[in-house]
This record gives C-alpha cells, structure tokens and sequence, in this order.
C-alpha cells in the first residue's frame, strides 16, 4: 500500500508548513535576477506548487505558465491567482511527457526547490530534460534548482525547519542512504486535546551532480553552468549543498 505523502494529505497547508509569507520576501528578489539575467518572453514553472514563483513572475510582466505533478496543488495555485496581476496561467502537468501544444513556446524552463526528485529515477530524469528542451525554443535556458546530495552526511537525520502557524507545528527532517534521500514532515495539531501527531515520510532517488549533468548533455543541452543560489552570482562547489544549473537549448 502506498503511503501518503504530506503534499497529498495536507496540500492545502503547503503555503503554512514553507511559511510563503515569509519565503516570498526573498524569492521577490531570486525571481528578478533571474529575469535581469535571461530576458525571458514566457516562462514555465515546472513542479509550481501553490504557484508563488508563476504567480511573482506574471506581477514582472513576464506570461508564465505554472505545472505540477498534484491536481491538489493546481487547484489551490487557480485560486491563489483569482486576481492576480499579469499574464499566468495553471495546468496539471507531468515532466516525463509534458503537453504537445507547450513544444516551442518557451524563453525559460524553471524547476525549482528540489522538484526535479519529484520524477523518482534516472529513466524519469532523462524522460523530463528532453520533454522540456522540446517546450524551450533555440536558444531558450532550462534552470534547475536541487540539492546536492552528496554534501548531506549519510544515515543522519538532519533538521530543515520547524515553522508554528496558527496552532500548528511542522517539522521537517531530511535522511539519505545511499542513493535514497527521504524528508520526514512531523505535524502537530495543538488545538486538539490531547495533541494530535502525524509523521509523514516521502522517498526519493537522489541524482548526483555528475548524474545531471551527464543527462543535460545526452538530451541535448549545451552552455551548462552550475551555482549556488538564484541570484546565479556564486559558482557551485562540492561542498554546497544547493546546486543550481543553467543550460542552454541550441540555437
């Protein structure tokens, strides 16, 4: 039986649990220097979520279409934009096979906050670079933005955050074993007597730099770059643990 994930159960507490009020301050910031460095026309927002990143993009004048992998997480992303200005738009989407009508049509590709672990195995990833080169036009840049799994210690549990909204506790933990990288989400309801405890535990195949790069250049891509951040203004080492990747479609 398989077992349900946080983002399955609790979708709709997505935005409480990351704390986007707070997130949004800075992502703000990450969202314009990627525009000032690409001048993308249109945009894709690969693994959207709520819609936060397609939502900041749209409020800079640039028409971007946001997808996700979660029916839950669209809905609540549709909502989210009721009002919103710019040009945006929300669709439910798998990477592997994205749809025809998206071939060509895009400046930018970004897959932001770890959701390219979301495919699950090298076959997926492989399936997912090539699906958004076909939606880039030439000349158009795939970003990617992950963790760098080999610079998390082995078989230790590791904090992420603990954020307490309106009555409820979330926290999160991250492990990886060898190429299996988990995140443990803890909720605590404290308005309920006595306090109501759900662990949730969703598992991922890790894809390692060398991994990433390897399949950008099999599927076509050319130009890669590697950094740290969003603000693409520091170059990646091994021992970071966030990795953001840059690559071109051929003109």
């Amino acid at each position: 039986m398989k077992r349900e994930s946080f983002f399955d159960v609790y979708a709709h507490e997505y935005d409480l649990m990351t704390d986007a009020a707070l997130r949004e301050k800075n992502h703000v910031k990450e969202v314009q220097a990627i525009i000032d460095k690409f001048r993308p026309a249109r945009v894709l927002d690969a693994g959207c979520a709520t819609g936060l990143t397609t939502r900041l993009l749209a409020a800079e004048g640039v028409p971007a279409v946001g997808i996700d992998r979660s029916r839950k997480m669209i809905k609540l992303a549709r909502g989210k934009a009721a009002g919103a200005k710019g040009n945006l738009a929300f669709q439910y989407g798998q990477f592997e096979q994205l749809p025809r009508k998206f071939v060509n049509k895009f400046d930018l590709v970004v897959c932001l906050a770890n959701a390219i672990s979301g495919v699950g195995t090298l076959g997926g990833l492989r399936k997912s670079l090539k699906s958004f080169r076909e939606v880039l036009k030439p000349g158009g840049t795939l970003l990617i933005q992950m963790l760098n799994y080999l610079a998390v210690e082995e078989g230790v549990l590791m904090p992420v955050r603990t954020t307490v909204k309106d009555g409820l506790v979330y926290v999160r933990l991250t492990e990886r074993r060898n190429r299996k990288y988990s995140l443990y989400v803890i909720r605590l309801d404290m308005n309920q007597k006595p306090v109501r405890t759900e662990p949730f535990r969703s598992d991922f195949d890790n894809f390692t730099v060398s991994e990433i790069t390897d399949n950008l250049k099999k599927t076509g891509f050319v130009n890669i770059k590697k950094y740290v951040n969003l603000f693409l203004n520091k170059k990646f080492t091994k021992t970071c643990r966030d990795l953001v990747l840059t690559a071109s479609k051929k003109a």
